[in-house]
């Protein structure tokens, strides 16, 4: 995502990172990676339990219970959720090009009214 980020930006679209990973530990990737967006922390995965994009096959107790399926999304400035990408096999993921183009269109669909939900 580092690489495309500029990409991203230029679509008036604010880019950020979540993981379940500790605060820290996010902190010191971030610096290591000089990563241009901010790595969210997510520890115990609440957040990513409400969104619905949990993976599944980690249990409460795992040390990977909160992992997020990959995915994307893009919220408008009212808080709401116009596009929401999750993928459940991290090793299928789809192109970045086709999650630009997805982004690019939940903000054309934003700025003329129209959502995905």
């Amino acid at each position: 995502m580092q690489k495309r980020h500029t990409e991203l930006t230029s679509l008036d679209v604010a880019v950020a990172a979540v993981t379940y990973d500790a605060v820290r530990q996010n902190r010191e990737f971030s610096t290591e990676n000089e990563l241009g967006y901010p790595l969210l922390s997510d520890e115990g995965g609440t957040t990513v339990s409400r969104l619905g994009i949990r993976n599944e096959q980690y249990e409460e107790g795992s040390f990977a219970y909160g992992v997020a399926n990959p995915g994307i999304m893009v919220i408008d400035a009212d808080g709401k959720i116009v596009l929401k990408r999750a993928e459940e096999k991290y090793s299928e993921r789809p192109s970045f090009d086709e999650l630009v183009t997805a982004v690019k269109d939940a903000v054309s669909d934003e700025e003329s009214g129209e959502t995905e939900e």
